[in-house]
């Protein structure tokens, strides 16, 4: 297992990752076990120069519905991560609505996150009243998830993708031309609530909350008719991982 391999390189127990798991007073789950692994990744990513933070830790192995958090001006760095109760409906209606595309646009990371540690740096007002809002959408999004507002989360989903672009600045390639396209064709003819692409980089994956009554097909369909070179987009649907990474090592 890679992540076993990555943890025994930095020096992490894997043993009991699971083990203390704490459930708060508030009825929210806060995952300590993770903690060690989740530090170690972010680890070899500055060894390696690639600039990573933590949240793509925390999202894989840790399931369900959270926020994470780290500790302002605390070194070293901490995280803390509390799950949030969805209702078996809210669960279901996510699993109908989410929808994953593959773009086949990927961006490089690296160079994203350079400018956007850069316009950080400089503390200008634009960039850190963006942070603030990026911090406060993040509660909203749980807010509109546990009430089941679907549509609601949606927005919010958009709203960050505003946000990130923003940091990253306008130079910076993080949106290319037809994706932006996508999402207003898509948000225009009332297909989707809000949509997002993920992460800094990667392999370019777009994640939509379809607006109800909308299947994947009705937006496939939409999409292939517009111009743009979308011809090489792979859709999918996608669940909630209420279990999170789960390593069965033998």
């Amino acid at each position: 297992c890679v992540i076993a391999s990555v943890a025994k390189c930095v020096g992490v127990v894997l043993d009991g990752m699971d083990a203390n798991d704490q459930r708060s007073t508030s009825g929210s789950t806060e995952t300590n076990g993770t903690n060690s692994l989740v530090h170690g990744v972010l680890m070899v990513e500055q060894l390696l120069t690639s600039g990573g933070g933590w949240q793509d830790q925390i999202g894989g192995l840790v399931g369900g519905l959270k926020l994470a958090t780290s500790d302002m001006n605390v070194l070293p760095l901490q995280t803390k991560t509390r799950r949030f109760e969805l209702t078996a409906d809210t669960v279901n209606n996510l699993n109908e609505r989410l929808i994953l595309v593959d773009t086949g646009k990927p961006r490089l990371a690296k160079n994203i996150l350079r400018n956007v540690l850069r316009r950080w740096a400089c503390r200008s007002s634009d960039i850190v009243a963006t942070v603030r809002e990026l911090v406060s959408e993040a509660s909203n999004a749980i807010d509109y998830a546990t009430k089941g507002d679907l549509n609601g989360l949606g927005a919010c989903m958009s709203k960050y993708w505003v946000l990130k672009k923003t940091m990253a600045g306008e130079s910076s390639g993080v949106e290319p031309d037809n994706i932006n396209q996508v999402l207003q064709l898509l948000t225009s003819s009332k297909k989707i609530a809000g949509g997002t692409l993920c992460g800094a980089g990667g392999g370019g994956f777009l994640v939509l909350m379809a607006t109800e009554g909308t299947s994947r097909a009705d937006m496939e369909s939409a999409v292939k008719v517009s111009e743009g070179g979308n011809e090489d987009f792979k859709w999918h649907n996608c669940t909630v991982a209420e279990d999170g990474l789960l390593i069965d090592v033998k």
